[in-house]
């Protein structure tokens, strides 16, 4: 029986409980607890790793679980001037590994972060003296094939060269929240007070707003797009995909696709009414599926 009675951080007992590490001169913020097998949660786009928050005390009872900003992100570095991309961050994940002497991991990967997964598995498949081992990997909604990502309307227009950086000047918290709400389902969205404290997180420490620059992944997935694809087919890691089938970015067409393809060591759930949060809109199952998939 999986015990859901664990507590949860906000996102001030969140930053207190964790650390920084260097990364080429910026600052990666990361939190790591418990003891045991490694895990690491990595988020998506616009958030941080405090989208994890509702399961990580839960998963920290049985691992040593460790959830990482992106540069760019949450409480890491924001550099105005950076060109941000998906290798980049594959690398800055590989360097606290490397940094942190982990020889075995097990990897949760979320929206943005599903590309990296992606990138982290073809690496993988290529290193004959590999750097660690990956032992399993859990892909929640994320856009894992380019033909098939439908981004909002509002970040098409902020991903467009020039028009999207005069827009993130006018973006705004009001804003945020209604662009944010729509990859809900219609009975799971979060709360006007949670929602304030993502955009504060997004935005921080001085309401810094470079959503035009982190979008920049959505043209590198259609440079990669093949080579992730074939990260999926060809590994021997066992994987797990959670999918909320009313996520309009990533939802139901999205598993379709998995479903049919010929994903060795696969697993898919489906949760219809769920959208692209599943473990923030479905905790409890969430929590229970990807630890008795990883334990």
């Amino acid at each position: 029986m999986v015990d859901f009675n664990f507590p949860t951080k906000n996102a001030t007992e969140w930053l207190a409980s964790g650390k920084f590490f260097d990364y080429n001169k910026f600052q990666i913020f990361y939190i790591m607890e418990g003891r045991g097998q490694n895990l690491i949660l990595l988020h998506g786009f616009p958030t941080s790793s405090w989208d994890y928050s509702k399961i990580f005390n839960g998963f920290s009872r049985y691992f040593n679980t460790i959830a990482i900003d992106f540069l760019g992100f949450g409480y890491s570095s924001k550099p105005t001037k950076h060109k941000y991309t998906l290798i980049e961050q594959t690398d800055i994940i590989e360097s606290f590994i490397e940094k942190n002497a982990l020889k075995r991991v097990k990897f949760v990967f979320h929206d943005y972060a599903v590309s990296v997964g992606q990138e982290l598995l073809a690496r993988h498949l290529e290193r004959e003296d590999k750097k660690f081992e990956i032992d399993g990997a859990v892909f929640l909604n994320g856009g894992l094939f380019p033909h098939l990502h439908k981004p909002t309307t509002k970040q098409k227009l902020l991903a467009t060269p020039f028009l999207g950086a005069i827009l993130a000047k006018f973006f705004n918290e009001n804003k945020f929240k209604t662009a944010f709400s729509e990859v809900f389902g219609l009975d799971t969205k979060p709360t006007e007070r949670e929602m304030s404290v993502l955009w504060k997180l997004a935005t921080y420490p001085n309401d810094v707003k470079i959503p035009h620059k982190l979008l920049k992944y959505i043209p590198e997935r259609r440079v990669f797009g093949d080579r992730w694809k074939n990260a999926l087919l060809k590994t021997e890691v066992p994987l797990l995909f959670i999918n909320g089938g009313f996520d309009p970015v990533s939802g139901s067409h999205l598993a379709d696709e998995i479903e049919k393809l010929p994903i060795k060591n696969k697993k898919l759930i489906r949760w219809e009414k769920i959208g692209h949060y599943p473990q923030w809109e479905n905790a409890n199952e969430c929590f229970k599926e990807i630890y008795e998939f990883l334990k």
